[in-house]
């Protein structure tokens, strides 16, 4: 099986521009956003800091009720669950809508899913945080497969930063907050039958700030076993005629 997993950033590549939508400054957009058989989920506002007792945050830009097309955890925890009393994760929707680790680290899983007899083929996450950053080291990619399994590729050497700005923050003069928006693009056509897959990472350590976090998707039908059959057939066809 060839893999192909690029990194996209947005001031080198035209296949994605940037956009200033919701909560960030810098956005990868994919050229392909609002095609046929492609999905697009973005979250401004947050309403679970805590996976484990609050389940998910859903995208606010699917009208109706909440789509489970796309979900966004936070599973960062004080420490494992313990029954009543357990601390949870530490982190709070703070005033603005964002969740915030107060007392404890982020630990983000954001997934999409693909829609019925397609495959994935192509997914840009983005993501714009406060405050401390992302740990670069923890950055995963979590696929599953429609015919059964999972997989988790570290990504660490490609958690790259496509902005990042200071702005003055409450305090002494001087004392600067980090605004940061990443993006990560990936091709995943070397992997077969992708019907679901995750971005995962953790923040650097408390007091990070997720403000605002968005995933394109791009689907591909997935060949009906009839279809395959008849690949097969094309293909012994093939081979008869050249020995012909």
């Amino acid at each position: 099986m060839h893999r192909k997993i690029l990194f996209v950033a947005v001031a080198t590549i035209g296949s994605v521009t940037a956009s200033g939508l919701g909560g960030f400054t810098v956005e990868a957009a994919p050229t392909w956003r609002g095609d046929a058989n492609t999905a697009y989920y973005n979250w401004e506002t947050f309403t679970s800091a805590d996976g484990y007792t609050d389940g998910p945050n859903f995208p606010g830009n699917v009208p109706g009720p909440p789509s489970g097309d796309a979900l966004l955890f936070n599973f960062g925890t004080n420490g494992p669950p313990s029954g009543p009393g357990w601390p949870g994760t530490g982190a709070v929707i703070a005033s603005s809508g964002n969740i915030y680790g107060l007392s404890g680290q982020l630990n983000i899983h954001a997934y999409g899913y693909a829609t019925a007899g397609n495959n994935i083929q192509d997914v840009v996450f983005n993501a714009a945080t406060f405050g401390t950053t992302i740990d670069f080291d923890s950055v995963q990619l979590a696929l599953e497969f429609a015919g059964g399994g999972a997989q988790q590729i570290s990504l660490a050497e490609l958690g790259l930063i496509n902005y990042t700005a200071e702005i003055p923050a409450p305090g002494p003069p001087g004392n600067v907050a980090t605004v940061d928006n990443i993006s990560w693009s990936y091709d995943l056509s070397g992997f077969s039958d992708v019907s679901a897959v995750g971005l995962i990472f953790t923040s650097d350590t408390t007091n990070m700030s997720l403000d605002a976090f968005s995933m394109d998707l791009r689907f591909a039908a997935i060949p009906s076993p009839g279809a395959l059959a008849l690949f097969g057939l094309a293909g012994l066809a093939g081979r008869r005629r050249r020995r012909a």
